[in-house]
């Protein structure tokens, strides 16, 4: 990292850094996900209608976005879920954190998913679980369905066990799990749906491509981006 990004991203930090605090970690068998719940007294969640991200500190001057799900305003808590199949600081970052550490963020930033009216299905790999999960909570007991590619059989049944929902694990064969993904679609009728992919830049991107050539034309296709 350069000096003079360093710098900018030291007084960045000085001006508009939180805190919040770890109060229980959750790792998944095998232990590259993990669910990570923490208070975060500084933030007011009362007016959130659209997905978030947050902005966290995961070493020096490194920072990585991560999807509060599960949130409760009144006790200021959420859950951020961390995938951390590949490695980086992020993947680092998660495995060293304790309950009771600090966790330094600089913002709180809506992405451009909300619950609108519809059908609402859902595509994505692991990094997207919070993003869905955050959806379904602005969904407000209407159900979303879809699918979430996963590389680890361990993690497809941890998800099983975990979770009680129309959204389906699907075994992930490639990278970002274009075609586990694609494979779920053909099945499925988009007809008047509303389909937000989320994860794998480049998988996104291609999946978006695909439904675009249906005939069962959804209402719309939100992509968000998170890693290439």
């Amino acid at each position: 990292m350069n000096i003079l990004k360093q710098k900018a991203l030291s007084l960045m930090e000085s001006a508009f850094a939180k805190t919040g605090r770890v109060i229980a970690i959750r790792a998944w068998e095998p232990d590259s996900f993990f669910e990570v719940d923490v208070h975060f007294p500084n933030m007011d969640m009362s007016g959130w209608e659209k997905v978030q991200h947050i902005k966290i500190k995961v070493g020096e001057g490194l920072y990585r976005d991560y999807t509060p799900a599960g949130w409760d305003d009144e006790t200021r808590t959420c859950t951020l879920y961390v995938d951390a199949v590949h490695e980086g600081p992020g993947s680092n970052w998660v495995r060293l954190l304790s309950v009771g550490d600090a966790i330094t963020y600089v913002g709180v930033g809506n992405t451009f998913h909300r619950a609108v009216p519809g059908n609402l299905i859902v595509l994505g790999d692991m990094s997207s679980l919070a993003h869905f999960l955050a959806l379904q909570q602005l969904a407000h007991g209407r159900q979303i369905s879809g699918a979430i590619s996963m590389a680890k059989d361990g993690h497809m049944v941890e998800f099983f066990n975990n979770f009680r929902w129309k959204v389906r694990p699907v075994k992930q064969n490639d990278i970002g799990g274009f075609e586990s993904l694609l494979e779920w679609t053909k099945d499925q009728d988009l007809t008047y749906s509303e389909v937000y992919i989320v994860g794998h830049i480049a998988t996104s991107i291609a999946l978006r491509k695909e439904l675009k050539k249906r005939k069962d034309q959804p209402n719309s296709i939100r992509v968000q981006g998170f890693w290439s």
